[in-house]
């Protein structure tokens, strides 16, 4: 028998008492990611660089709780991953609100296309300092903290286009391949601390930022879909699932682990052969 899709994998109330960080929170995986912590009762805190979205997750974060019957609680703050001072502020006013956190969620990213030729030098470190160098300023950020937390847990927003070439997307790919190494790096040294890292690896995901930028008309998104062995963009919903998983009792032997979510793309297509 097939499962109903609508059903729920998780446990009402499994996140109880669980509070959460999620970088990129005002828009796609980041805030459908709060939004699922959220429905199982986490409390969660965002922060991102504009406060009319952060506003927007908050309204349906708030929401999406109280339709589940949950009063739990949303803090936003506005901070750029790309400068620590603002994390420091964002951290600090985390645990004025909740008093400590148990799950960093490392997903604000940037992203463009073009040949690697025409990436200019600002262009290029734009994208490095918000996928790596944001990246890393947030777990250095938090990892004093974390590291009181036993059992706490950091899991990266990384893309399959860092096992990869990343034709178009040279800087992307670079970053990405650079979140993955440091997710392994920092499941080993932060092991003693009891934290756990690991990743999760979208490939195309239908998001509104993506399909803006990456694959804005019917044609380009048709041909996404066609490499993808089982047929679709991945949703919002894919990832942060993914990301629930690794934040579970079920994956508490698991670190340095990256979870690829892609629907089979990072693959040989089927197509590739015919």
């Amino acid at each position: 028998m097939l499962f109903d899709e609508r059903r729920d994998t998780f446990a009402p109330g499994l996140f109880s008492g669980v509070s959460v960080a999620i970088t990129g929170g005002g828009s796609g995986i980041g805030r459908h990611t709060a939004l699922r912590f959220a429905q199982l009762g986490a409390q969660v805190s965002l922060c991102g660089r504009r406060r009319d979205a952060l506003d927007e997750s908050k309204a349906l974060v708030d929401a999406a709780a109280a339709a589940a019957g949950l009063s739990t609680f949303c803090l936003v703050q506005t901070a750029d991953v790309k400068k620590p001072d603002e994390l420091v502020a964002w951290r600090d006013a985390t645990l004025e609100a909740f008093g400590a956190v148990d799950v960093l969620v490392c997903n604000a990213g940037a992203n463009f296309l073009a040949p690697a030729a025409s990436i200019s030098p600002n262009g290029f470190a734009t994208v490095i300092g918000t996928v790596l160098l944001g990246t890393w300023n947030t777990v250095h950020t938090w990892f004093p903290h974390l590291s009181e937390r036993p059992r706490s847990s950091i899991v990266m927003m990384a893309a399959t286009n860092g096992f990869t070439a990343s034709p178009l997307m040279a800087h992307s790919g670079a970053g990405k391949a650079g979140m993955l190494n440091l997710t392994q790096t920092l499941a080993v040294e932060w092991a003693h601390a009891k934290i756990r890292v690991n990743a999760v690896a979208p490939g195309p995901v239908d998001t509104e930022g993506a399909n803006a930028r990456l694959w804005s008309d019917a044609d380009a998104r048709a041909r996404v879909e066609r490499a993808i062995p089982l047929g679709r963009m991945g949703t919002v919903r894919d990832c942060a699932d993914a990301v629930l998983f690794l934040c579970s009792p079920a994956a508490s032997f698991m670190t340095g682990t990256v979870l690829t979510t892609d629907g089979g793309n990072f693959l040989k297509p089927l197509s590739d052969f015919l």
